[in-house]
């Protein structure tokens, strides 16, 4: 015969060096049973409540943090530790190389920063804190100097948040983070424009879209590149395609090369998908195009040859 106990009261706990107190009712049901051979039989009581969410800037305590002493910045810090443990020199000269120096390196590589994200993530319990909490830490990884931080904070957005959170918060977070000079090179701003702002296009459709591709009018030019490049994950839905050509309109005049390219990657999967629209884009903005667009994101379209013979002609008459 089991037996129940109700025990109640108030436990009052700090949120850090705020000072601010952060009261809990504390409601506990205890049930017991006594065995045969007059022993008591304590069974596990239901999980007590969680205190209410308070904000907290980088040095407070978070009252959600598995170990109450670490604060946000120092969570933080551990994933860097973790990440820099692993770093390999050689693996480091070789991103830098290849991506002639415009960001710094750790020297860990891809696969290996997913899986020390998720191990961090796990052991300081991240998936208790409120959404904009997470949020918040994941921009401060992307406000890092290093390559492998910006992209431990954009693959949390993606894995972790971006079916979760409101698309205006991750958008208002990204326009903040490029207004901050948080990305300064095409590799770690296709990283936010693959793994982020594409997969958010195709979930939340045209509000998410248009808001993209209003970029193409930003200062940042990572910013403007980033108001295109999304779309690579749309190209086969033609809803997508007035947006698409608006903004290849847009920005197709700025002899850029990051900008020139951006839209390249734009131009090679929607031939590859639909030819013939890509094939009038083409056309129609021939002489704005660069000779590196005509000669790599043109090859899958029937008139790859006539396009470089056509930009080869303009070359030798001296247009750009």
């Amino acid at each position: 015969m089991g037996s129940r106990l109700v025990l109640s009261g108030t436990r009052t706990r700090s949120s850090g060096r705020s000072g601010h107190l952060v009261s809990v009712r504390v409601r506990v049901r205890v049930r017991f049973r006594r065995s045969r051979h007059g022993i008591l039989r304590i069974e596990r009581p239901r999980q007590l409540p969680r205190p209410p969410t308070i904000g907290w800037p980088g040095q407070h305590r978070h009252p959600f943090a598995s170990d109450p002493s670490v604060t946000p910045r120092e969570t933080a810090t551990d994933l860097r530790r973790r990440l820099e443990a692993v770093a390999e020199p050689a693996t480091k000269a070789w991103f830098e190389n290849y991506l002639k120096h415009a960001v710094s390196y750790r020297g860990v590589k891809t696969p290996q920063v997913s899986r020390i994200l998720a191990d961090w993530r796990r052991v300081h319990d991240l998936g208790q804190w409120p959404d904009k909490d997470q949020l918040a830490l994941a921009r401060s990884l992307i406000e890092g100097r290093f390559a492998e931080d910006k992209f431990a904070g954009t693959l949390y957005i993606q894995k972790y948040l971006l079916r979760r959170m409101d698309p205006v918060q991750i958008l208002d977070a990204a326009e903040n983070l490029f207004a901050s000079g948080a990305f300064f090179d095409w590799s770690t701003t296709d990283w936010l424009s693959v793994r982020v702002l594409g997969p958010m296009i195709a979930r939340y459709d045209m509000p998410v879209a248009r808001r993209v591709a209003e970029w193409r009018g930003a200062e940042n030019l990572w910013q403007r590149r980033s108001s295109i490049v999304p779309f690579r994950t749309v190209v086969r839905d033609e809803a997508y395609h007035p947006v698409i050509e608006a903004t290849v309109e847009a920005l197709v005049p700025e002899r850029d090369r990051f900008i020139q390219t951006g839209i390249g990657w734009v131009i090679s999967d929607l031939s590859k998908v639909h030819p013939k629209v890509a094939e009038a884009l083409v056309e129609r903005h021939f002489a704005d195009f660069s000779p590196e667009v005509i000669r790599r994101h043109t090859r899958h379209l029937p008139g790859h040859a006539e396009y470089k013979r056509r930009a080869s002609v303009n070359r030798r008459r001296g247009n750009p």
